[in-house]
């Protein structure tokens, strides 16, 4: 057992893709040996900025061989009448180079063949590792690769070292372009660049340790979360941890060395959102706040370097962090001396989309279907919802945002209040933007919600209006996500129960020039129908089922949070006794009507005097029993329960499937009987087309 260390030296690797390449080397390492048939025991892999590392333990020395059954002609094709060989026969027996008394006969479905039975040896590990690195070396799925030189090789930064060993000794290597493999790896790229030589995986863990590179990610996040916090107790406070910023810096780094700097606490007067964005999105420091959450004039920085002056980078961080919050300052107090509704008639020079209009248009659609969503819920705050649309979008023109684009909205809120404006009104504005992502805050306050919901609707109905609808991969708009986002605040605590389609044609209204009846009732369905395909998603990862949504949304209905309610009481049904029953019944009757032409919305009247079997005036009586509590608790949106009361039809249906024709000659009774089951079916289809589930039996 042998083994094999390599290690990708090549420039500065971006922070956000290290983690990611981390993890795939590994994979494709692992995938690469196994289709080469190269066992081993284990294996680990690591990364820097300035590396790539993958270590396998347990090699085997060579390939297992590999046994090849080769098909050939017919038996009844390859003899003679005389029993000797045929000449097809003989010609393969002649390309598998063996003697054609040495072919096998084998048996399949489709008679018996000839076939030569091949053993191909394993080759050594070397050689084989040389074609696995090569494959590796292109597999892994960066966002962007480049290329450098004159070369073809394409990799995510230019690669300059390769070092490739198997038990000490180079693996020799030469990509055509210059690319060698050697036995030697750099240390830090200012305290030890080397070239120093390794001769295996432990020495190559301690020639890095000794020169000043922590080879492990996990090991360098251990470090700066436990230096920030030790230093953020020497001014008295706790470091903000923001374990994305724990990750970046310790993939920006081969040596972490958390530093204390301060800045001018005059800078504390500035809203703490910019504060907190200019330290960690612009400088990837980390703030220090006191027991209460009010952040202090220090922050952390996170060197790659030791120095024998510490003090000199600390300077140049916070000569840095100081011009930031300087222009911070500054725009802060010459924003404020223009009101939000002042900047309002601003906004129509400002383009949203280019078939969508003016990003003052948009403000007063939003004005106008946030509050049209707050009146349809009764809400006594509709005209503050609609000040709050109205005024949303207009810190987008102040110079605060232009200069930290990631607080629109956040700084329309501080605006808002600095104008004296309704403090729900500016609660609403700071957090119409929210939710951004799946993992996002949604907003608190009910205006908020109403304007985040306006401003997404009206986004998501103007861009289907106007055909730009997302296809395959490509969603400019982030149609997907603001679709999600609605879901997410329709569902979101006790739920919001909107019907969604009369919105859709409100969203529609400001788009529908040039747009007939049939045209509108397309570009609603096709918004509908995009809201369902994210619903499904949605709930898919949830844990639910495509049967249960396809149940529910084969109703065709437009109020998400009902339809989730009622896939829930669907979820429920199917623990029942009698669900596979009650489905299976349900399937039959679909079919008999579908057979007869009655499966659709015309009604049927069940005549009473046509019934004559027992079975059949049975199921009539218990049908029209629970039909009175099945619309009561539909009514309610008792789903769950509704559903359990036409469990208890399962023995009453069955015996009638046992003992009613009816497909009966006679014209009237089978019509009746006919009726009588898609008055069955229309119980059911109240709740959900449970004919569409799936057996128990059959998952």
């Amino acid at each position: 057992m042998s083994e094999f260390l390599c290690e990708i030296g090549c420039e500065e690797i971006p922070a956000r893709m290290l983690p990611m390449a981390i993890t795939a080397l590994g994979q494709e390492m692992e995938k690469a040996l196994t289709q080469h048939r190269l066992g081993m025991t284990s294996l680990e892999c690591h990364g820097t900025p300035r590396r790539l590392m993958v270590g396998v333990f347990g090699l085997a020395d060579k390939q297992t061989d590999l046994e090849e059954l080769r098909k050939g002609p017919a038996v009844s094709s390859a003899y003679q009448a005389d029993g000797r060989f045929t000449p097809a026969a003989q010609g393969f027996a002649k390309s598998c180079g063996v003697a054609v008394t040495d072919l096998e006969r084998i048996e399949t479905p489709k008679g018996a063949y000839l076939c030569s039975r091949l053993i191909l040896p394993g080759r050594q590990a070397a050689e084989v590792l040389l074609e696995i690195m090569t494959g590796v070396l292109k597999n892994i799925p960066w966002p962007k690769v480049m290329r450098w030189g004159a070369g073809e090789m394409r990799f995510v930064r230019p690669v300059h070292r390769l070092t490739a060993l198997l038990d000490g000794k180079v693996i020799e290597f030469d990509n055509g372009e210059g690319l060698l493999s050697g036995q030697s790896i750099q240390g830090h790229r200012f305290m030890a660049p080397g070239p120093h030589i390794v001769t295996g995986i432990a020495d190559y863990r301690q020639t890095l340790a000794r020169n000043w590179v922590v080879l492990e990610l996990s090991q360098r996040e251990k470090m700066i979360q436990d230096g920030i916090t030790q230093l953020a107790l020497q001014v008295g406070g706790q470091a903000v941890i923001d374990l994305d910023l724990v990750t970046e810096n310790a993939a920006l780094t081969e040596w972490p060395v958390p530093l204390l700097g301060r800045f001018d606490a005059q800078y504390l007067q500035v809203p703490p959102e910019v504060l907190m964005t200019s330290m960690k999105s612009h400088q990837k420091y980390f703030a220090v706040q006191d027991s209460h959450g009010k952040l202090l004039p220090s922050f952390i920085a996170i060197a790659n370097l030791v120095t024998p002056d510490q003090g000199v980078l600390v300077q140049g961080y916070e000569r840095v962090l100081r011009a930031r919050l300087e222009d911070a300052a500054f725009y802060w107090q010459e924003d404020r001396k223009t009101t939000l509704e002042q900047r309002l008639h601003s906004l129509e020079k400002v383009v949203f989309q280019n078939r969508l209009g003016s990003l003052y248009a948009k403000a007063k659609r939003i004005e106008s279907l946030a509050g049209f969503l707050a009146l349809l819920q009764e809400s006594p705050l509709v005209e503050q919802t609609r000040r709050a649309g109205l005024l949303a979008k207009c810190d987008l023109i102040t110079g605060l945002v232009g200069e930290f684009p990631e607080l629109q909205g956040v700084m329309g809120g501080y605006y808002a209040r600095h104008d004296g404006e309704d403090p729900l009104v500016a609660e609403a504005i700071s957090e119409h933007y929210r939710p951004q992502g799946a993992g996002d805050l949604l907003p608190k306050t009910p205006i908020g919600r109403w304007v985040s919901l306006g401003d997404k609707l009206d986004t998501l109905m103007g861009c289907f209006a106007v055909g730009l609808v997302p296809s395959g991969t490509r969603d400019p708009f982030a149609l997907r996500r603001a679709a999600l986002g609605v879901i997410r605040m329709v569902l979101d605590g006790e739920g919001i129960h909107l019907p969604l389609k009369q919105i859709l044609y409100k969203a529609l209204h400001p788009y529908a020039f040039g747009l007939d009846a049939d045209s509108e009732s397309k570009r609603v369905g096709e918004l509908l129908d995009f809201f369902y395909g994210r619903l499904k998603s949605h709930l898919l990862a949830d844990g639910f089922e495509y049967d249960l949504i396809d149940a529910v949304q084969a109703l065709g209905g437009d109020d998400i949070l009902d339809a989730v309610l009622r896939i829930r009481a669907v979820a429920k049904f199917r623990d029942l006794p009698a669900f596979d029953s009650l489905v299976a019944a349900n399937k039959r009757i679909r079919n008999i009507l579908e057979q007869n032409g009655l499966e659709g919305e015309q009604a049927l009247r069940v005549d009473q005097n046509l019934l004559q079997l027992p079975a059949e005036i049975e199921l009539h009586q218990t049908i029209l029993a629970s039909d009175v509590s099945v619309r009561q608790a539909v009514q309610q949106r008792a789903y769950d329960t509704a559903l359990e009361q036409l469990a208890d039809l399962r023995e009453v249906i069955d015996r009638f499937f046992d003992q009613v024709m009816v497909m009966d000659e006679d014209l009237d009774l089978r019509t009746n009987r006919l009726a009588l089951l898609k008055f069955v079916r229309g119980c059911f289809i109240r709740i959900a087309d449970v004919s569409r589930l799936v057996l128990s039996e059959k998952k």
